[in-house]
């Protein structure tokens, strides 16, 4: 069957109306992620090890929110102990831990927490077996995942701590890890945060 001009012209037209409204919807997801929204309030135990109490700056004993943290900024991993791919990112989550705390104007600015879709025994033995340095926190029920809106690990989420005392979330990226450029996350994260 031969097209007449007309029609081929309409066809054509229709496709790129078809490929620009998909390439909106792309834009749109995108800049959906990075969005800043008020961040879900909830609790999570005090560390028993003073290292880590140091870490995030926080004393005593019994539960914090995260506004409790003493860092304008924090980077939350929510991951289960499982996950293939949780696995694969835990040297280049440790490698991030690391450039962050080998630089002096950013060690006090950023924190990084694991919260982990497993009880604390999954969560000792994922914390020894790829050697985190940085506190891990045990969410067998997944509680803290629902209210968060976590479909897949990793999840990765940009938190601020602002001057007025809210806590906002300014960064949300789910799914396989992505990230293998650990100083280009950083930037990101410095730029959204406002940190700069």
């Amino acid at each position: 069957m031969r097209l007449s001009g007309s029609q081929g012209s309409a066809i054509f037209f229709y496709l790129i109306a078809i490929i620009l409204l998909w390439c909106v919807s792309l834009v749109k997801i995108s800049l959906a992620s990075d969005k800043k929204t008020p961040f879900p309030v909830f609790e999570l135990p005090i560390p028993q090890n003073d290292a880590e109490k140091n870490y995030l700056g926080i004393s005593g004993s019994g539960k914090f929110k995260i506004r409790q943290i003493k860092s304008p900024v924090i980077i939350i991993e929510v991951f289960s102990t499982d996950c293939r791919h949780c696995q694969n990112a835990a040297p280049k989550v440790n490698e991030l831990y690391l450039a962050i705390q080998a630089r002096p104007d950013l060690k006090e600015k950023i924190k990084i927490i694991g919260i982990v879709n497993n009880g604390t025994n999954e969560v000792d033995l994922f914390r020894a077996r790829y050697k985190v340095s940085f506190p891990l926190f045990p969410d067998q029920d997944s509680a803290i995942s629902q209210q968060l809106g976590i479909k897949k690990t990793p999840t990765f989420i940009g938190v601020k701590n602002n001057d007025d005392g809210t806590t906002e979330k300014f960064y949300f990226k789910s799914g396989k890890f992505w990230f293998w450029n650990v100083n280009r996350f950083l930037k990101k994260i410095i730029k959204l945060s406002k940190l700069e």
